[in-house]
């Protein structure tokens, strides 16, 4: 346990770009059925990051907090259904890296591969685990397949190898 909080203490996280996310927010839902649901349908789905910007707040010397604010949305084709998440990630980065992040995503829109990865998932879990109540309830066939358990049927070598380990 020692050993660990030196290595935290000598800046272990900004070393090995250890950004965490710190805090998640949905500022919207909107879910709406337009039909009925039959017949072939194609479900799409769409995340967007729509900005990011420093968050003032009184944590740590030596780190930032960004706000990343998101679009998620889930489409259900032909126009039968769709759901709409916006919403915000808080990401604590040590403040060097966080300059560096916000300056790449003034210049060209980028956002380091690390640090994507985190806030997109992030995102996917809330929205999705959000998602599938919603369907749910509107009766809209779940955006994401769940396992399925199939029945095999009995082979007779399948058998034969059965009974002689007996």
């Amino acid at each position: 346990m020692v050993a660990v909080q030196k290595t935290l203490k000598k800046g272990f996280y900004s070393k090995y770009n250890m950004a965490r996310v710190i805090g998640f927010n949905l500022k919207k839902i909107s879910i709406e059925r337009k039909e009925e649901i039959k017949g072939k349908i194609r479900i799409e789905s769409r995340l967007d990051i729509t900005g990011i910007k420093e968050e003032k707040t009184p944590l740590n010397k030596g780190n930032t907090v960004l706000k990343f604010d998101f679009d998620f949305f889930i489409n259900y084709e032909p126009d039968l259904a769709n759901l709409k998440f916006g919403g915000f990630v808080l990401l604590l980065e040590e403040s060097k890296a966080a300059k560096k992040l916000l300056k790449e995503w003034k210049k060209e829109k980028k956002i380091e591969a690390d640090i994507k990865e985190r806030v997109f998932n992030t995102i996917l879990v809330k929205c999705n685990i959000k998602a599938l109540t919603l369907e749910e309830e509107l009766g809209l066939p779940p955006h994401l397949p769940f396992p399925r358990v199939k029945r095999k049927k009995r082979d007779s070598s399948f058998l034969f190898r059965l009974n002689k380990k007996l």
